[in-house]
C-alpha cells in the first residue's frame, strides 16, 4: 500500500494506492485515530489507485464512517474510487442504487468542496 497525506483548512486527505490488505490496517487504524485526537472529523480517502482492498480494510472503511459521522461532526469521504473499489463495494451491497453506507464523490476536488461547503453551512 502506498499512502500520501495532505491537509486543508476543514479536512485531511489520505491517498491511498496500490494493495490495501489486512497487513497496513494498523497503520490506516493509527492515522485514523491521530486524526481523531487532533479533533479532524472530516478525511477524505482518495481510492483512485487502489488496486484491491480486503475484507479488512473494507471493515476498517466501515468503522471508521461510523466513527466520523458520530455526532454530525464529519464524515470519512470516498473519493474517485477505482473501478476495482467501486465493483467491490457494489458486490459488498455497501452501494447500491437506492443507498450508499458511504458518502462517495467522483473527484478529490468534489470531496474538498463539500466538505468546506458543509463546514461552513
Amino acid at each position: 500500500m502506498q499512502l500520501i497525506l495532505s491537509s486543508g483548512v476543514k479536512w485531511e486527505l489520505v491517498i491511498l494506492g496500490g494493495d490495501v490488505t489486512s497487513a497496513d490496517i494498523d497503520e490506516l487504524e493509527e492515522l485514523f485515530q491521530r486524526f481523531l485526537a487532533l479533533n479532524h472529523y472530516n478525511v477524505i480517502v482518495d481510492l483512485a489507485r487502489v488496486n484491491y482492498i480486503g475484507s479488512a480494510g473494507l471493515a476498517l472503511l466501515i468503522r471508521y464512517t461510523n466513527t466520523f459521522c458520530r455526532w454530525g461532526r464529519g464524515d470519512l469521504h470516498l473519493a474517485a474510487p477505482s473501478t476495482a473499489v467501486s465493483n467491490l463495494l457494489q458486490v459488498a451491497g455497501l452501494v447500491t442504487e437506492e443507498r450508499s453506507h458511504f458518502s462517495i464523490y467522483p473527484t478529490v476536488s468534489a470531496a474538498q468542496e463539500a466538505v468546506q461547503k458543509r463546514a461552513s453551512g
